[in-house]
């Protein structure tokens, strides 16, 4: 029972890490299709480090997939483990598609279109990154799913800090685009750890 439910969770967790790549590739084809909406769009060295991510968590997850059947029989507190990863690999997943839902218009890399509003409303209420907040459950998910200190090590050496940089590069952008109006947004939502009822306002990018 324990092994059953052990094998389950880890495979949640690592088809939800796999997911990554084709959902970052359908985001930049959006991209590519509205490209000549955008007023502004940033290419930087940031920009270019943090779009190998999706490529990385493809390769992990996929090696941890194939480990998955040849693992020990599972304990009950080993399957409890990896169902908590699953669960925060999926948390991960909601964040992210919620910040779809709330600016359908969601696009990859670091833009502006040309009639792109302030966002007040949705996941952008409760912090202003909220896929990237997504990304970064997805690793820690991951990683505690199977237990594995190299994940941890990927999430903490690069995950978790390029996708701090990204999202400071993309404020830069927000900040010239929108002011004081996103200066006074960036003091009441955080910027990656979500606060309920932090206030309104959001800043929507992929």
């Amino acid at each position: 029972m324990a092994t059953d439910l052990s094998e389950g969770a880890l495979a949640v967790a690592a088809i939800g890490a796999m997911l990554r790549f084709p959902a970052v590739a359908y985001a930049w084809l959006r991209t590519f299709l509205v490209r000549r909406r955008f007023s502004s769009f940033r290419v930087g060295w940031v920009e270019v480090v943090t779009n190998f991510e999706p490529l990385v968590i493809l390769v992990v997850g996929f090696f941890l997939f194939r480990t998955i059947s040849g693992t020990a029989p599972a304990t009950p507190a080993g399957a409890l483990i990896a169902t908590l990863g699953a669960v925060v690999v999926l948390l991960g997943w909601a964040f992210q598609i919620w910040a779809f839902l709330s600016w359908t218009s969601l696009f990859a890399g670091h833009g502006v279109l040309d009639d792109q509003e302030l966002m007040t409303r949705g996941a952008y209420s409760v912090v202003r990154h909220p896929a990237y907040s997504g990304v970064i459950l997805v690793w820690l998910g991951l990683a505690t799913a199977f237990v594995s200190p190299v994940v941890f090590a990927f999430a903490a050496l690069y995950a978790i800090p390029i996708y701090v940089l990204y999202a400071r590069a993309e404020e830069s952008m927000m900040l010239e685009s929108f002011g004081d109006t996103y200066r006074d947004y960036c003091r009441d939502v955080p910027m990656l750890i979500p606060r309920f009822g932090a206030g309104q306002g959001g800043a929507p990018a992929a």
